[in-house]
């Protein structure tokens, strides 16, 4: 991925010249620009291609939520803020990632980096237009899941628990809303509780299936017809 067109809000200098600091580090960035307030940045949208915003939310002429709305185009954006209560307003503008001044770190920034790669990797398309990553809105945040990591969802109650390469999330969701979220081609409703990605599959058996990480998924009796033709089986 190449590397990813950054400005910097920042009106406290001290702060300010921590988070250059700190950004400066991670080889991933490009930093086009550093800025005191909104008003400073508005030139270089204008006129290049900036990938992502590090703001502040708090500032004197013109706060970050205000700013954001303001955009007809935004970038993605991760706000840097001593001030947790505007976290429901960001969140509601699709902002990528939410860091409290007193846990800003190299590693929580890394962590936020990594969010906005996996937001850039969904808003590119493939040569067919194909998604490369998928988004889902979580309560108070957004998620950004490549569907070739994903092994299966199971449904938890009113939650979906997702088990990917990295681990097992869990989600407010509904395996309807899911369904219609994950690519047809890749993904079969396999049982009443779990959608599989068929693509993981090792092995199959009448009445289950073996995935590549060994896990073993017992195929409900109604969709067993749909999840062997998906794979090319009947």
């Amino acid at each position: 991925m190449n590397r990813i067109k950054t400005i910097l809000i920042e009106d406290e200098p001290i702060a300010r010249g921590r988070l250059e600091k700190l950004v400066s580090k991670l080889g991933l960035i490009e930093i086009l620009g550093v800025f005191e307030s909104p008003l400073q940045a508005i030139d270089i949208l204008r006129q290049q291609e900036v990938d992502l915003i590090l703001s502040d939310i708090d500032m004197p002429e013109m706060d970050g939520i205000t700013f954001l709305k303001g955009l007809a185009h935004p970038p993605f954006v991760v706000f840097i803020t001593g001030h947790y209560e505007y976290a429901v307003d960001g969140f509601e503008l699709d902002v990528i990632d939410y860091i409290l001044k007193p846990l800003l770190t190299e590693e929580r920034l890394i962590k936020a980096i990594e969010k906005v790669q996996k937001a850039i990797l969904f808003s590119r398309r493939g040569p067919q237009g194909e998604r490369k990553a998928i988004k889902i809105k979580d309560r108070n945040k957004t998620i950004f899941i490549d569907p070739t990591d994903i092994f299966y969802l199971k449904a938890w109650g009113d939650y979906i628990q997702i088990y990917t390469l990295e681990g097992m999330q869990t989600l407010l969701s509904t395996m309807k809303d899911m369904e219609a979220e994950l690519p047809w081609d890749m993904f079969a409703r396999m049982h009443r509780s779990y959608i599989v990605n068929i693509k993981q599959i090792k092995g199959v058996e009448a009445s289950k299936v073996i995935l590549k990480n060994g896990t073993e998924l017992g195929i409900g009796l109604q969709y067993r017809s749909q999840l062997f033709a998906k794979m090319g089986l009947i």
